[in-house]
């Protein structure tokens, strides 16, 4: 909202034109409905390879279509990536189109002073032009990038891919970071911040997939013995001494028969130690909406998801309504172990 206003403010202080700012504010808007248009091409074409997309996030540096799971196959890794561009690639001569029949002065800035329907559609029309070519540099984690890993990743795997894309994208983020800030562009270097960050994030993410492939949550899991729980009814001060001197930080809270009721976790029975507010049991304290998760279910498409995204650091394991277990962020961190130990055994 406040990039419209900025540039609106922007094209008025130039123009002294209410037209002019009128004009900066539809070319903005406009900007970032050809934006969400190349997060759509992204996400369409996920959707038809099975995949799912939660969201698409509009950003002042651009947008990011959030898939729940990467892409297995390289080869859909690529048609994802191209997709975005490719909208760019359609929507640009349909913009250089209509601006030359309408009639257009190429050589005026539409954001700093305005002008005719022509002059702003052709103005799109290079902004897409712009967008698809930007997009294509192979500065992972943008999509030329990503096309970059899946080409890579049919001859030498997807880790070894993303870490030499991951590589690419951090010295484009460096270049550009440093010419942004020698050119006083600030968006570019912010650009950079992103990709340079962004590289990073996601080959640990690949990483981390690779390393859990094939293994499910009960391969892994705290099972219910070795788990400690507490029931409604414990008093406040026994759960804190749990705390205090156990080794387990989050407590699933059960009933006499063991089913789940909720979790009380360490950082809520700290905080509440030291809250000008008494509690008296754990009913008063504990969290009754937390997520679950089956034992057979997948470790790294639900497990570490599902951890990752409800900033948890443990999950109550359920099956048919009944505490199996626990499953804890170093329970995920000690896989790669696990893994080592079956290669060894075959």
């Amino acid at each position: 909202m406040l990039l419209p206003i900025f540039f609106a403010f922007y094209s008025y202080q130039n123009t002294g034109s209410l037209v002019a700012a009128l004009v900066a504010v539809v070319v903005i808007l406009a900007l970032f409905v050809c934006v969400l248009l190349h997060e759509f091409g992204h996400s369409l074409v996920a959707q038809r390879l099975g995949l799912e997309v939660p969201d698409i996030t509009l950003l002042p540096i651009g947008g990011l279509a959030r898939l729940k799971v990467l892409p297995e196959k390289p080869v859909d890794e690529v048609k994802i990536a191209i997709a975005g561009p490719l909208v760019n690639i359609v929507l640009a001569p349909i913009f250089f189109a209509v601006a030359f029949l309408l009639g257009t002065d190429q050589s005026v800035n539409v954001l700093e002073r305005g002008g005719s329907a022509g002059q702003v559609l052709f103005f799109l029309g290079l902004i897409n032009v712009f967008l698809a070519v930007f997009n294509l540099i192979p500065a992972f984690p943008m999509d030329g990038g990503r096309v970059l890993r899946g080409l890579l990743a049919t001859r030498v795997g997807p880790v070894r891919a993303t870490d030499i894309a991951s590589a690419v994208g951090q010295f484009f983020a460096f270049v550009f970071f440093i010419f942004g800030l020698l050119s006083g562009n600030l968006l570019l270097a912010l650009i950079a911040v992103f990709i340079f960050f962004g590289a990073s994030g996601e080959s640990q993410i690949v990483r981390q997939r690779e390393l859990m492939r094939g293994l499910t949550v009960s391969d892994v899991m705290g099972t219910k013995r070795r788990t400690e729980t507490v029931t409604p009814y414990h008093n406040f001060g026994q759960v804190l001494d749990s705390v205090i001197h156990g080794y387990q930080e989050d407590f699933p809270v059960v009933d006499e028969s063991g089913r789940l009721l909720g979790m009380v976790t360490r950082n809520e029975i700290l905080a509440a130690a030291h809250s000008p507010n008494r509690y008296g049991t754990v009913r008063e304290l504990m969290k009754t909406e937390v997520p679950t998760i089956s034992p057979h279910a997948d470790l790294f498409a639900d497990g570490y998801r599902i951890l990752q995204e409800s900033g948890l650091r443990a999950l109550p394991v359920v099956e048919s309504g009944e505490l199996v277990g626990m499953l804890t962020v170093d329970d995920v961190g000690q896989a790669s172990l696990l893994r080592d130990l079956r290669k060894q055994q075959f």
